[in-house]
């Protein structure tokens, strides 16, 4: 059994290696994916779980926590350019409150005053991607260069997003494609919130503050906290910001 798992671990990172040897899909070598070497490389990509158990200043919830996981997720599309993505799965309490937003599903401005969950990617240059989903069909992405310099509006950047109810709980699948993750990204924050008023309730994965701020914020870089992309994405992609077919390069000129 050794040599085998050896044998998987180099078949995964010739694999990944093979991947991340171009940026965009017209360089990037795709290997045959036969059954062998797709466990290998879904055995190296561990993924990640994390758990939204305290509010954003670090007081435990009083409710169910969300639970967050993320893990790469290919696929070849007939026809189309190839999905890379990052899959995230986030589950946890339905409130209701406040009410949804009017627009119909899909893309909508001002989502963070709804009912939300936002994810953060951030590299050490203070470049970083927030997705923000509600679980009535709605999302907003933002690309950041500099602490709230987002450079788009917010109105132009689908996500695949599926979202299912098992009594008052909430599940979304929803899939990033990595053409909107900076290069190098390197520390990740994730925050839930939900209420209306004095009753609204901001919760953080990681607290943003040290006991000195009032109210929160979350776009503190500084209260991010490490992540291993080479858990998530395959080795290489995660070096530079990733072009496709579809979306081209989103970061262009700000490498």
């Amino acid at each position: 059994m050794a040599h085998d798992e050896n044998a998987g671990a180099l078949a995964a990172e010739r694999a990944m290696k093979a991947t991340s040897s171009g940026r965009g899909d017209s360089a990037v070598v795709t290997p045959r994916m036969n059954h062998f070497t797709k466990q290998a490389v879904d055995a190296a990509l561990k993924g990640y779980d994390f758990v939204i158990d305290h509010t954003w200043d670090g007081q435990p919830v009083a409710h169910e926590p969300f639970s967050i996981h993320l893990q790469w997720h290919f696929e070849r599309v007939p026809g189309k350019p190839h999905k890379r993505v990052i899959r995230c799965i986030i589950e946890g309490p339905l409130f209701d409150d406040p009410e949804p937003p009017d627009d119909l599903p899909g893309i909508c401005p001002g989502l963070w005053e709804y009912e939300v969950v936002e994810l953060f990617f951030a590299n050490r240059r203070d470049q970083y991607v927030e997705i923000e989903v509600g679980p009535h069909g709605h999302w907003l992405v933002y690309l950041h260069d500099g602490v709230r310099k987002a450079f788009n509006k917010g109105e132009e950047l689908e996500l695949n997003v599926q979202n299912t109810f098992e009594g008052n709980t909430w599940r979304c699948t929803v899939e990033i494609p990595l053409a909107y993750f900076p290069s190098a990204v390197r520390t990740f924050n994730a925050y839930a919130i939900h209420g209306s008023g004095s009753e609204r309730h901001y919760e953080a994965l990681y607290p943003v503050t040290d006991g000195t701020h009032t109210e929160p914020d979350f776009h503190r870089l500084e209260y991010f906290q490490n992540i291993d992309m080479k858990r998530i994405v395959p080795e290489g992609y995660n070096d530079v910001a990733f072009s496709d077919l579809f979306y081209g390069d989103l970061w262009q000129g700000k490498h």
